[in-house]
């Protein structure tokens, strides 16, 4: 399709049970002001009202495009749209979240201006029922706007931070970037932005930030990752973390040269690893935590996590854990 007759961007949502979300998620999109915007909206098997209301907004933006599919998770929801898209930024945002009028309009002076890879903005986290109060997503005395970087530069100053929160609904991308590289998202992962981003940044020429805050991301009770945990949800969580480092630890390898001027590549890695051994800490039943420990062993990650520890405190931290995973192993029956 010629450059001048592409959509200036292709907004990818996808949609499961989302009735109650989706009349302020298309207020949002009205108030973008762009008219050169393509929707795509995938419903991902939803068994409430939600493709009655996308029907019922179909009108406000011509050539909507709509795609129904049997549940297959976020990721694969994602996948779906961004292989019909044709715009030349990608977003995509989570239907159950507040982006501000002219967020996209910014982004995407910036990305045509500087011929951009990647674009990205802070925002907010916004709390139910206001249960604490709304704070930046990235602090703004970690993290100031850029002049135009490399991919491989704003991750460095990204993950340094240690206030980098891996997410695709902040950031637009350019179309044929992803295209070149081939990149989609990890079907049935939760978290998927980790591996995503991480990749995306290591391979991108152009990148710049600015720190206006633009997006409120909703923390609610209806949301899945806010959901109590039980044994069986913390080891479902413990095995999504499993595969995301195995992917960041072949994502390292696929980039060898730019991750050697980074350390944090290596960092991330053993800090999503503690998270994994915190899961196991709150699992109550001794025979399933035996049976994912072993799991977590037999598959090397314990190795992955202290390869790629780097220094006494980190190694102190897990060191002081081993015995105690070891013992967790030796339980009877």
């Amino acid at each position: 399709m010629p450059q001048n007759s592409r959509p200036l961007l292709s907004v990818v949502a996808a949609v499961y049970n989302g009735e109650l979300f989706l009349a302020k998620f298309f207020a949002c999109l009205a108030a973008q002001n762009i008219d050169n915007m393509e929707v795509i909206m995938v419903n991902d098997g939803s068994t409430d009202g939600s493709m009655a209301i996308i029907e019922a907004w179909r009108s406000k933006f011509p050539g909507m495009k709509i795609i129904e599919q049997e549940n297959q998770g976020v990721s694969i929801a994602r996948n779906t749209g961004l292989a019909v898209a044709t715009g030349q930024y990608l977003s995509f945002p989570d239907i159950d979240d507040d982006f501000k009028p002219g967020m996209y309009r910014h982004l995407l002076d910036l990305a045509l201006k500087n011929n951009l890879d990647v674009v990205t903005c802070n925002g907010n986290y916004v709390y139910e029922s206001n249960k604490k109060p709304t704070r930046p997503i990235f602090p703004q005395d970690k993290l100031q706007s850029t002049d135009v970087l490399s991919g491989p530069q704003w991750l460095k100053r990204a993950l340094d931070s240690r206030k980098f929160l891996h997410v695709t609904w902040l950031n637009l991308y350019r179309h044929d970037f992803i295209r070149e590289h081939g990149f989609t998202f990890e079907p049935g992962l939760r978290h998927q932005d980790i591996p995503w981003t991480t990749e995306i940044l290591l391979a991108a020429e152009r990148v710049q930030y600015t720190d206006e805050q633009y997006y409120d991301y909703y923390i609610h009770s209806a949301s899945v990752s806010h959901k109590p945990d039980t044994d069986d949800t913390l080891i479902r969580s413990a095995r999504h973390y499993m595969k995301i480092l195995e992917m960041l630890d072949a994502i390292n390898q696929r980039y060898p040269d730019a991750v050697k001027n980074i350390p944090a590549c290596n960092w991330q890695i053993a800090k999503e690893g503690l998270g994994i051994l915190h899961t196991f800490n709150n699992m109550k039943d001794p025979h399933k935590k035996k049976m994912i420990i072993q799991e977590f062993f037999d598959r090397g990650i314990w190795r992955l996590i202290w390869k790629n520890a780097r220094g006494f405190r980190l190694r102190w931290r897990l060191g002081r854990r081993y015995l105690k995973l070891k013992k967790a192993t030796r339980v009877p029956g």
